[in-house]
């Protein structure tokens, strides 16, 4: 009789110890969740929207088509599971989601939500639950001067966006193609934007313009009839607008409407949306920044704006879709590289994790000092300069990646 009271508890002890043993891969997940939050509605959402949600759906489509990520601590792929909702542009939505896609979707992985200003507060949450986010179109430096060690960024400091349409202005000056003198920038006071600007401006004047003006004006704002009766007076041959697009279309649009007629008109956001809100004729010979160039694009990105029915790639999202694509692919590679779901050691991988893309190396860099500050874990995504021209995008600059030539249009 005791014996067999004994047996049970000796089965017992077995079979604790017998799961002990077992190998890791039968304990692994059934999936990989990231998740994340985007401006599908809001202010923001002109640069964004729901496309950026079904190419993101897209890419999770194609990498488990793939068989999923390799993690090599289970020996096997496992699929990925995006969890992405609507933060409405506002900061504040996007930190109770980012808390909610931790609490109660149980995800593995953070990637960044759209803008600066969105980031700036929603990585809050990444730091202070230890959860790996990376951060896609957040550029401001500030971002990354605060010490965070869970937070890692695919674009380069938005200081530095506009480098190859001022290395262009200089290379037409010199070419003779187009002298441009002098140049007043409108700052939307917001990070971002205010970041490219002060960039620009010191870009300008090293490619032998003359700064005459630098009108700050509040975020949002709708009314742009004294700066636009200043640069009037001033009569520089260029406008750049360092605004989100919901500011650049009402100045431009206003611009016109009150004869400030430049030689040369930019803004800091060359989308389709811009040319769609301002009308064709107002938007032709209009130059700007954007991630996209037919030259740099790789074939697994087509393949996914081919199952969303995409014919031509610059018309379809195209200032953040190349940028995101490279956060997912960097994820993808993170966590192969470090062979774990383990989220120190996903991090520690992302500092050594480098991969070529059609546009150059991409890496994060670290203990990098820009002005008084001292960045850690931002990327060297590069930017491309572009042009409307007969109601199309056509990328201007850098030569490799040049669909034509820039084209002066001075405003009529």
């Amino acid at each position: 009789m005791i014996g067999s009271r004994r047996f049970p508890a000796i089965l017992l002890a077995l079979g604790i110890g017998l799961s002990l043993a077992l190998p890791a891969e039968a304990q692994r997940p059934d999936r990989v969740k990231i998740g994340g939050t985007v401006a599908v509605t809001g202010r923001f959402s002109s640069d964004w929207g729901p496309g950026i949600i079904e190419f993101m759906k897209g890419w999770e489509r194609l990498v488990n088509a793939e068989g999923g990520v390799f993690v090599r601590e289970y020996n096997a792929k496992l699929p990925i599971e995006l969890v992405l909702y609507d933060d409405e542009s506002s900061p504040e939505k996007s930190v109770e989601l980012y808390e909610k896609l931790a609490a109660v979707d149980k995800v593995q992985f953070f990637i960044g939500p759209g803008s600066s200003p969105i980031t700036l507060r929603a990585s809050t949450v990444a730091e202070r639950l230890k959860i790996p986010m990376i951060l896609v179109e957040a550029n401001s430096p500030i971002i990354y001067a605060r010490g965070f060690q869970w937070i890692a960024g695919v674009d380069r400091p938005a200081q530095y966006w506009s480098i190859p349409y001022f290395d262009l202005l200089k290379e037409l000056r010199d070419k003779g193609v187009a002298n441009y003198r002098t140049i007043a920038f409108l700052i939307e006071d917001h990070p971002h934007t205010k970041d490219i600007a002060e960039g620009s401006v010191e870009l300008a004047k090293k490619a032998g313009l003359e700064v005459v003006a630098t009108e700050s004006v509040p975020f949002q704002t709708s009314d742009f009839s004294a700066v636009i009766a200043k640069f009037k007076q001033l009569s520089p041959d260029i406008v750049s607008s360092s605004g989100w697009t919901p500011t650049s279309v009402p100045f431009v649009k206003q611009a016109n409407e009150l004869g400030l007629k430049p030689r040369e008109l930019h803004v800091i956001h060359l989308v389709p949306e811009f040319a769609q809100q301002t009308g064709l004729k107002l938007a032709e010979g209009v130059t700007g920044e954007t991630h996209i160039a037919r030259k740099h694009l790789d074939q697994r990105y087509l393949t996914i704006l081919k199952q969303l029915n995409v014919g031509d790639p610059y018309g379809f999202k195209s200032l953040v879709l190349p940028i995101r694509y490279l956060a997912l692919e960097t994820m993808r590679r993170g966590i192969e590289a470090a062979g774990t779901l383990d989220r120190e050691k996903f991090m520690a991988a992302l500092r050594t994790l480098q991969f070529d893309t059609l546009h150059g190396p991409h890496r994060f860099n670290y203990n990098v000092k820009l002005g008084n500050r001292v960045l850690n874990g931002m990327g060297e995504k590069y930017l491309y300069a572009g042009q409307f021209q007969n109601g199309k995008i056509v990328i201007i600059a850098p030569a490799a990646a040049a669909d034509g030539p820039y084209r002066p249009a001075p405003r009529q």
